[in-house]
């Protein structure tokens, strides 16, 4: 397989910094955190920048430690705490630094997996704020009528045709650069290859399904998103019904796909592939008269649309995430990815 060379996230949002000044950590958020003890207990709305504000205090307390962390430009745009394309990479690269650095000093015993925990938490909060909400798939859980499954037959052309066309919005491109930079590296690949081998299916597809359901967050289920520390509460619950917790992403991952009815499938084509991811987070788009976003988003097949709470659809409403589809694309144009014939 060649590799070419991914271009990096601007350096003028976040660079990373080896020293153990706090100072240093996050001069852009400083002006956000509390300055006191009263300040802090005050009972407060809610603050869409409250999640930049405790990735702040992580951030200041890794650095503290001694840590190499992500550092936070002055030049970042914090207008929309909430702004996914922001947070949610800042805080996966938190993690990565504190899962792979070595601390200058010797923290306390437990001290940053318990920083590791938190960032997790953050990360998961932020992520499943912004998913795509699936289609319920269990029987009874009040599927629309109008959420039909449409047959492959019917949609295949569809799918060439839209994947042929498709182009990077030039907005989005740094981001998307971002996730194809994720989906490049090497530890994370050797699990996606674990999993693909245990399911008999394409690496591509277990990454992808990892960036869209847990943005790249080992330390949660393949299926949903949620904490690996436990089986899965949101739909599908219950999930996987034999593991190893906390630790044992690959076994859970593999039930994720043959939950999906993933496993020793023989067709990888771009169409089932496509087919597939759809199906993985349902149809409800459709019947909105739209592309999914969560095949499309951040390309010329999609503008506005999508559900922002479970049986919510708002028809302004953008998705922030990278869709499946796009990355693919991206991952094909560098012949980084070899998309099996029907």
């Amino acid at each position: 397989m060649r590799k070419q060379a991914v271009p990096s996230r601007h350096l003028d949002r976040r660079q990373f910094v080896g020293t153990g000044c706090s100072a240093l950590a996050m001069p852009a958020l400083a002006c956000l955190l509390p300055t006191s003890a009263s300040a802090q207990s005050v009972a407060m709305p809610p603050d869409p920048l409250e999640d930049w504000r405790q990735l702040g205090r992580l951030t200041a307390k890794a650095a503290n430690l001694g840590i190499s962390v992500p550092r936070m430009s002055a030049r970042i745009d914090i207008a929309d705490g909430r702004d996914y394309t922001q947070i949610m990479p800042a805080a996966v690269e938190l993690i990565e630094s504190l899962e792979t650095s070595v601390p200058l000093t010797t923290p306390p015993p437990g001290e940053v997996e318990k920083l590791i925990d938190e960032a997790d938490s953050l990360l998961r909060r932020v992520h499943q704020a912004e998913r795509n909400l699936p289609d319920p798939r269990e029987t009874g859980l009040g599927i629309s009528t109008k959420a039909v499954r449409p047959s492959f037959e019917s949609v295949k052309d569809e799918y060439r045709t839209l994947f042929e066309t498709c182009v990077v919005r030039e907005k989005d491109r740094s981001t998307v650069n971002w996730y194809i930079s994720q989906i490049l590296k090497e530890g994370s690949q050797k699990r996606w290859y674990a999993a693909a081998q245990g399911a008999c299916c394409p690496w591509y597809f277990v990454s992808i399904i990892h960036a869209m359901e847990a943005a790249f967050n080992f330390r949660s289920h393949l299926h949903n998103g949620d904490s690996l520390s436990s089986r899965t509460w949101q739909v599908p619950k219950g999930r996987p019904k034999v593991w190893n917790p906390p630790s044992d992403w690959e076994s859970s991952a593999i039930d994720a796909l043959d939950y999906d009815g993933f496993v020793d499938v023989s067709d990888w084509s771009l169409e089932r592939t496509l087919y597939r991811w759809e199906l993985y987070n349902g149809v409800r788009s459709r019947a909105n008269g739209i592309n999914t976003p969560y095949l499309w988003s951040f390309s010329n097949h999609y503008s506005k649309g999508k559900f922002v709470a479970d049986n919510v659809w708002d028809p302004n409403a953008v998705s922030k995430q990278c869709g499946a589809a796009v990355m693919l694309k991206v991952l094909a144009e560098r012949d980084l990815v070899r998309i099996p014939s029907a």
